[in-house]
């Protein structure tokens, strides 16, 4: 939550003295492409640290290649519940069979309190949608910023299962790393 970024200091080399300003710029471009309080939008894991927090990745380091196969990606965290709740709405107006096989990512995911772009992007009308209300801000991001790695999204639907999430995370990470240690 704190200010340092690690892909404005280290990757597009932001000086100490511009990156609140550049941060600043980012949540702008976001909050205003997209609709949703300059406050309530951040980027998080491993653009915003070097690495990831993800149980399933062991701490591992931002791909800087953006050719590469296991590239990484600029993840941007939006809490908002109307925005959380409209694309819950829109999933299941835009339920359908031949999307069954993503309801049950889609459905762990609600139940957790957030939406993932990924997912959104699997179901034609959701896709559609998130299109229309990201692309500007994405171009913006590129044109403006220079950010040369893809971007993705997550909803959250309040500030407190944005904050479970990242618990859980860090806790499933800290009884991995006691588990190696011993």
């Amino acid at each position: 939550m704190k200010s340092y970024n690690w892909y404005f200091s280290k990757v597009l080399n932001v000086s100490e003295t511009e990156l609140i300003q550049t941060i600043d710029e980012f949540k702008d471009i976001v909050s205003s492409g997209i609709g949703v309080s300059f406050n309530n939008v951040m980027m998080v894991g491993s653009g915003k640290l070097g690495y990831s927090l993800s149980p399933k990745k062991n701490f591992k380091s931002f791909e800087l290649n953006a050719e590469s196969q296991s590239k990484s990606d600029i993840d941007i965290a939006v809490i908002s519940q109307d925005l959380f709740k409209y694309y819950w709405d829109l999933y299941r107006k835009s339920y359908n069979v031949k999307f069954e096989s993503i309801y049950k990512y889609i459905s762990r995911e609600i139940y957790r309190g957030y939406i993932n772009e990924k997912n959104l992007r699997h179901i034609d009308p959701c896709r559609k949608e998130w299109n229309e209300l990201s692309n500007n801000s994405n171009k913006l991001l590129r044109t403006k910023l220079y950010l040369k790695h893809d971007i993705t999204y997550r909803i959250y639907r309040s500030w407190e299962d944005f904050e479970e999430y990242n618990l859980l995370s860090i806790e499933s990470m800290k009884v991995k790393v006691i588990h190696n240690a011993i």
